[in-house]
């Protein structure tokens, strides 16, 4: 039968999510990433899994790519999820450097790694100057990588709950 789709996302998205959040770790690219891969293959997983298993849970979306346009419909930061997950298998560079561009993807410029004063949201009380994530859209915006984590988390939550 497989990991269903909650199981996935607890043993998984959760953990991995909790790796980058808990231990007040915001700087750590590779558990930032980690969570980002783990957020978006949610999709394949549920898709996959309800596609096997019980099709009436997909049944409205006419195959994978519908049901994705779907998750952006949900969550403002999905596409951003899903291009830095795509940008991982692109990235060859020293976790070190200051900036990695990934102008490949489909909405995320690069990933930065500096001080950010603005607090931190999602993980506990605030650490001015403390390093975190922040990713820069290709129209320019930036955005710390723990707010879109936050926001997708929230909506697969809401889409696991039960009658949803």
């Amino acid at each position: 039968m497989g990991m269903n789709p909650h199981d996935f996302f607890s043993a998984f998205v959760e953990g991995n999510y909790n790796d980058f959040c808990d231990e007040r770790d915001e700087a750590n690219v590779r558990k930032g990433i980690n969570a980002a891969v783990s957020l978006f293959h949610m999709a394949d997983q549920y898709f996959n899994y309800y596609k096997k298993n019980d099709p009436s849970k997909i049944s409205r979306f006419k195959d994978r790519d519908d049901f994705l346009k779907y998750l952006e419909s949900k969550s403002k930061y999905f596409v951003d999820i899903q291009s830095i997950a795509n940008a991982y298998k692109h990235l060859y560079t020293k976790i070190y450097k200051t900036h990695v561009t990934i102008a490949s993807t489909r909405c995320i410029e690069k990933i930065i790694f500096e001080k950010d004063k603005v607090s931190i949201d999602g993980c506990g009380e605030d650490d001015d100057g403390k390093p975190v994530v922040i990713y820069t859209t290709k129209d320019s915006q930036k955005i710390k990588l723990i707010k879109a984590l936050d926001e997708v988390i929230r909506m697969w939550s809401s889409i696991l709950q039960p009658n949803t």
